[in-house]
């Protein structure tokens, strides 16, 4: 038996039965199980958190972000003290995007995973104008600056081979819906975590009928100009089609935006905090077809996001959305394509299949990093 302890806040809502990051270990728990894995949630520091084979901490459990220069040293310093009893330490840096790293507890622990990390490794070792690569782009190509800056520890090279892949957003639980449908939903999912299969979701038809052409909706309300350059200006291009079918309102309800999104044949995200989000996901599972800047610059899991399969890539200056808006809406066939694809790309994820694939991504870090710690102490 492998006994994982999870560190992290209590979860946001009274719906959720754990911290949302964490939902791909609670709806997959059986399987887990099977395997002879099990987790337990801590909301504090505890004695018995480190009563167990490996501890995940939680990024957003010590927000060193946010932290002075004197709290963010008591955080580090515990961390260490937690290292000298604990047998392997897992950091999972939840934050959005690939880059906006916290490199400075590496010395700490034996992994650093993150939903997504940079194709080429080391660009880590540089520093990037708003800690994101995207950001960096914005800043340098549209002299786009920002009121205040982040400064991050670069990656040495000693401590590669610590970063590592946690999961990306497609895992959370982005079905939606209001509280009436939420309660419904965690009903199902307290099922599946006794009689695992396929992943309750309704997934809509790509060939349903779809009078509007495009949704377009995003928060584009930012303290940082270098995020919320690239929502702001697809809205003026957007505007400039003059096009009464897509959808770009602000005001939309939940229930409205819910139902739009079945509607449209196209769904456009575009970069916030973070590359991936959960729009592209919704927009698989509405069965639209997905425009996205183009991603082929990070590695993330599952695999999702592939350029000309499960979305029409966009360059990050957004020069070529108006062209690729054009291209679906003339070019029915590549639409749906994309469409299908994408969903059926998706849908895998959370298939019977897809979940154990799922948790055969986490159980090879654990035994491969609980079988390093094995043989050290062999050869000691």
């Amino acid at each position: 038996m492998t006994r994982v302890h999870i560190l992290d806040l209590p979860p946001s809502h009274h719906f959720l039965p754990v911290p949302s990051d964490w939902y791909p270990l609670y709806i997959n728990q059986r399987y887990f199980h099977d395997l002879g894995i099990t987790f337990r949630f801590f909301s504090a520091p505890d004695p018995g958190l480190n009563n167990c084979d490996v501890v995940f901490l939680s990024s957003r459990y010590f927000a060193l972000q946010t932290k002075s220069t004197t709290e963010r040293a008591h955080h580090l310093s515990y961390i260490a003290s937690l290292k000298t009893s604990t047998n392997k330490i897992f950091w999972f840096d939840f934050r959005d995007s690939t880059g906006n790293t916290q490199f400075e507890v590496l010395p700490y622990v034996d992994l650093y995973l993150k939903k997504q990390l940079l194709r080429n490794l080391s660009l880590y070792t540089s520093a990037f104008y708003g800690n994101r690569i995207y950001t960096d782009f914005i800043h340098r190509t549209q002299g786009v600056s920002d009121d205040y800056t982040e400064s991050c520890v670069p990656l040495l090279p000693q401590f590669h081979s610590k970063l590592t892949i946690s999961w990306n957003p497609g895992l959370l639980d982005f079905r939606g819906g209001l509280n009436r449908h939420l309660v419904k939903q965690q009903i199902i999912d307290h099922w599946e975590t006794r009689f695992p299969n396929d992943h309750h979701i309704t997934w809509q038809n790509p060939l349903a009928p779809r009078p509007y052409h495009m949704l377009a909706r995003f928060n584009i309300n930012y303290q940082r100009r270098t995020v919320s350059w690239q929502r702001r200006h697809a809205l003026q291009l957007l505007h400039q089609l003059n096009d009464p079918f897509i959808i770009s309102r602000s005001e939309l309800t939940l229930s409205e935006e819910l139902s739009y999104r079945r509607q449209v044949k196209i769904v456009l995200s575009l970069f916030g905090w973070g590359e991936i989000c959960s729009r592209d996901f919704q927009a698989w599972i509405a069965g639209a077809a997905l425009i996205a800047p183009d991603t082929s610059h990070l590695v993330t899991y599952p695999v999702t996001h592939i350029p000309g399969q499960t979305y029409l890539p966009i360059k990050w200056d957004l020069s070529d959305l108006s062209s690729a808006y054009q291209r679906l809406i003339n070019d029915s066939s590549l639409r749906l394509n994309l469409a299908q694809s994408g969903q059926a790309r998706y849908r895998f994820v959370w298939s019977k299949k897809g979940r154990q694939s799922f948790v055969s991504h986490i159980a090879d870090l654990l035994s491969n990093s609980l079988s390093l710690a094995l043989s050290m102490e062999v050869t000691l």
